[in-house]
């Protein structure tokens, strides 16, 4: 029950602080070629819907409908109130056949003498697809219209794909897991990755959290830099690994996860990746039994030896609990080759006269 009111309080918070997007795609609902956008004003039919083929030199979407105009002048108008206290972002791709310059504006009503507000102002290069992205801090009072304003020469085209307006606070990010559900020996290491995402329009330091009712030793990496908090500036993935230990004492078949919360300086937004983890059956010894086994390198490239007094047999399993390979011993060692293995970690299971199981994970770079 805990971990339930956790979860929807962390919830709750990410949600009211990520206002969310109130215009996205806005011309891919009911057009047809050649007509203006639905929801927009155009003078002159300055602005036209149309299907991209693979002519001229815009990139083609299939399926997606686009906005497009070939006039020097172009202006194209939908009534949207923008609230002064709130902050925007406001996002579009654009691709041109010669330079245009491509405005976004807000006003009292769909005239240009209206517009009294430039949100937006980018050069389309010629012949590149590209994104605009601009956050605005003041949004002025009597914005009740929205308007594309486009620029070029006569004859040329500009194509828009999509206009997104967000709604976003100084300080926000998100959290996403990459890694999926684990399955893992008590004792053994695992490797979780997600992603930190700044939403916000400052850069902002976010600092991890690991719960520790399961796990322990934890580190926390990104672009293999050791650390815990995590500098973003806005728009930015960041994507951190966390190296963690699963508790020896962990019963197998124990319903097991790792929670990592994370915090901003301000305190007004936080977030949660949670990773789920099932403890696998095999027997772990006490450290002093464990302390004559010797499993190197680590980590390691192409081969991993074990060496023990009276070892008998040696495993290699991955993250899942899968069987890789077993062999016996002939001697004090064995030497495994993970030449073919991908990048990860993975579990060695050795077997000696005293020990009935000896559990220890591997890093393969």
């Amino acid at each position: 029950m805990k971990k339930l009111i956790t979860l929807l309080l962390l919830c709750l918070t990410v949600g009211s602080a990520s206002a969310g997007n109130i215009l996205n795609e806005s011309f891919e609902y009911a057009n047809h070629d050649f007509a203006p956008p639905v929801g927009w004003t155009c003078n002159d039919s300055s602005w036209c819907c149309g299907y991209l083929e693979k002519d001229h030199n815009r990139i083609p979407h299939t399926g997606n409908w686009y906005a497009f105009s070939n006039v020097e002048d172009a202006w194209m108008y939908m009534p949207m109130y923008l609230i002064p206290s709130m902050r925007y972002r406001f996002t579009s791709w654009a691709v041109s056949d010669e330079t245009y310059q491509l405005e976004f504006w807000a006003g009292t009503s769909p005239n240009p003498d209206d517009m009294h507000t430039l949100l937006l102002s980018a050069t389309v290069a010629s012949g590149e697809y590209e994104k605009f992205t601009n956050f605005v801090e003041t949004i002025p009072n009597n914005c009740n219209y929205i308007a594309v304003h486009a620029v070029g020469s006569r004859g040329s085209y500009l194509t828009i794909d999509d206009i997104e307006i967000d709604m976003v606070e100084q300080y926000q990010f998100e959290a996403e897991a990459i890694t999926g559900d684990t399955a893992m020996f008590p004792g053994s290491q695992a490797v979780f990755r997600f992603l930190i995402h700044n939403t916000g329009y400052d850069p902002v330091d976010v600092t991890v959290h690991p719960s520790n009712e399961f796990f322990t030793d934890f580190s926390f990496y990104s672009n293999g830099v050791l650390m815990s908090t995590f500098p973003t500036q806005p728009d930015e993935y960041v994507e951190v690994t966390c190296h963690a230990t699963l508790r020896p004492e962990i019963e197998p078949g124990t319903v097991a996860w790792l929670d990592v919360h994370m915090t901003i300086p301000c305190n007004c937004n936080t977030a949660m990746v949670t990773f789920w983890v099932t403890p696998l059956d095999i027997t772990q010894t006490d450290e002093n039994e464990a302390a004559n086994i010797c499993v190197y390198p680590n980590p390691t490239t192409d081969y991993v030896t074990v060496e023990a007094e009276d070892l008998q047999s040696v495993t290699l399993y991955n993250i899942n609990g899968k069987t890789l390979s077993s062999m016996a011993a002939k001697g004090n060692s064995v030497r495994l080759d993970v030449s073919d293995l991908k990048a990860g970690v993975y579990i060695i299971s050795a077997k000696t006269r005293s020990t009935s199981s000896f559990v220890k994970s591997i890093l393969k770079m």
